[in-house]
């Protein structure tokens, strides 16, 4: 079995908490048109958060592993209808989980400056010719 690679997963999470912790309209110009942002905002949490907690939960604090649960129960507790551009923009939920991702930054003694473009690529699939 391969080993996890402990920087890159929590360089991952540490930009997926500093976005989080942005501005609405950070996130919501961070990706392209054809992609659901408020999914792709708590998923890539969600992925991280796993990855880094399954992985090195014994090299973390209480307070980080605490501050990575509040997130993930805020998340949890968000109703579909949160799930959207207009709620990432101006709903309690979403401003809850700003101010949350900017508590576990301090947690992790990370910035909370805006995270660097990633070099992840969207891409629009074609449908297959048959």
């Amino acid at each position: 079995m391969q080993e996890a690679n402990r920087t890159w997963l929590f360089e991952r999470l540490k930009r997926s908490l500093q976005l989080l912790a942005c501005t609405p309209e950070i996130q919501l110009q961070r990706f392209p048109g054809f992609v659901h942002v408020p999914d792709e905002l708590a998923l890539d949490f969600d992925n991280f958060r796993r990855a880094c907690v399954g992985n090195f939960r014994a090299e973390m604090t209480a307070e980080q592993l605490s501050c990575l649960e509040s997130v993930d129960q805020r998340f949890s507790r968000m109703k579909k209808h949160s799930f959207t551009n207009d709620a990432v923009a101006s709903s309690r939920e979403w401003k809850d989980v700003r101010h949350l991702a900017s508590d576990a930054l301090k947690a992790f003694g990370w910035p909370l400056d805006e995270p660097p473009e990633s070099d992840d690529s969207f891409v629009l699939a074609r449908p297959n010719p048959e």
